[in-house]
């Protein structure tokens, strides 16, 4: 029985990031609602990011001095995963989707990279096999237009950069072993709020007319569903599997999330879903299932507060 717990305990951070790609695959559902209700991307994504940090602030009260004691690796992880959003919401609002998508999940390269440059994690065949799956199925899902997936205009280095941002923040949120996933999920919405108005001030952008007050009520319904389901969920779970696993196999299993977008949006909308995407699909859940039930490491010097 022991030993089946413990198994079950050392499954969790895994499962965890594979349940957070339902939601984050699925968060266009919400936005599509908000933008045909009128209030379009940057309001959405900024109201939708302030609302958590409301509704986390007493924990912020509460626990500031373990938060000052957090030092730079917990403010590090914040920043960085707020830059991260912040660009990829922007670069989505401006550019192609499926090309800040694709730039966006060069994450896995990323991520291992640094894994290994700083902290020290081999680069195993397994690990190289699932990352060539999974950018193989990016690119079957997507395709690559007119060139290879690299960066032609302002949006598209926003993607880049963004993936970049996450891998770097994934190193982080390993390092601040003294901090609860609670208070890493509030750091970053501290940051999240002034680093997206700061991103989409970058010439180019969405114009921010202050939207009236019955658009903000008949859109109140799906601004909580992003500010109190959506975001403070999948942060969390992102946060409880990303403290417990190596940067590269969570950049890899949130690749699932692109299936889930596409399973979503051929069920619930007119978007295709045709041999390429089911060919990406099965590409990019090949990458994710070599990591899922890959031998879960050792996880005695990862951080263990779930807040």
């Amino acid at each position: 029985m022991r030993e089946e717990y413990a198994a079950r305990a050392k499954r969790a951070p895994t499962l965890a990031i594979v349940f957070s790609t339902f939601l984050w695959g699925t968060l266009w559902i919400p936005l599509r609602e908000l933008d045909r209700a009128g209030l379009h991307g940057a309001w959405a994504t900024t109201i939708g990011f302030t609302i958590p940090l409301l509704l986390l602030l007493p924990v912020g009260v509460a626990r500031w001095r373990r938060i000052i004691a957090g030092g730079w690796p917990l403010l590090a992880a914040g920043f960085l995963m707020a830059a991260c959003l912040a660009l990829y919401a922007e670069g989505l609002l401006r550019g192609s989707v499926a090309r800040v998508i694709l730039l966006f999940y060069l994450t896995p390269v990323w991520s291992t990279l640094l894994a290994r440059v700083m902290l020290g994690q081999p680069i195993t065949w397994r690990r190289i096999i699932g990352i060539v799956f999974g950018l193989g199925g990016m690119v079957a899902v997507f395709g690559i237009g007119n060139g290879p997936p690299l960066p032609r205009n302002v949006a598209e280095w926003m993607g880049l950069v963004s993936g970049f941002c996450w891998g770097w923040s994934m190193i982080y949120v390993r390092r601040a072993e003294g901090a609860t996933d609670l208070e890493k999920v509030f750091v970053q919405f501290v940051f999240l709020g002034a680093l997206f108005a700061l991103v989409s001030l970058i010439p180019g952008g969405r114009s921010w007319s202050i939207p009236s007050s019955d658009l903000l009520f008949r859109s109140t319904k799906w601004l909580l569903a992003i500010g109190v389901i959506w975001m403070p969920a999948v942060l969390w779970l992102t946060m409880f599997g990303g403290s417990r696993i190596d940067p590269g196999r969570v950049a890899l299993l949130l690749m699932l999330e692109v299936v889930i977008g596409l399973v979503s949006a051929a069920l619930l909308t007119t978007e295709p879903f045709g041999w390429r995407e089911l060919l990406g699909a099965i590409l990019i859940l090949a990458a994710c299932g070599s990591e899922f039930f890959a031998a879960t490491p050792n996880h005695s010097a990862v951080a263990t507060g779930t807040g």
